[in-house]
């Protein structure tokens, strides 16, 4: 994917991002990270070592 194409989908995910929380003002450098980062395919978050190989009892 060439960079202006890159940039298109990252515009197109960020803003859908920006209207889900409400198109809040003044943070559109972390919904563009965001998006960035699941297009890149970053987002998913390491488990912490106190989340590794826990049950949750409910």
């Amino acid at each position: 994917m060439t960079k202006p194409d890159r940039d298109e989908e990252v515009r197109d995910r960020a803003y859908l991002l920006w209207e889900e929380a409400g198109r809040p003002s003044g943070r559109e450098h972390e919904f563009w990270a965001q998006a960035s980062r699941e297009i890149e395919g970053v987002d998913a978050p390491e488990q912490g070592p106190e989340r590794r190989g826990r049950s949750v009892a409910r």
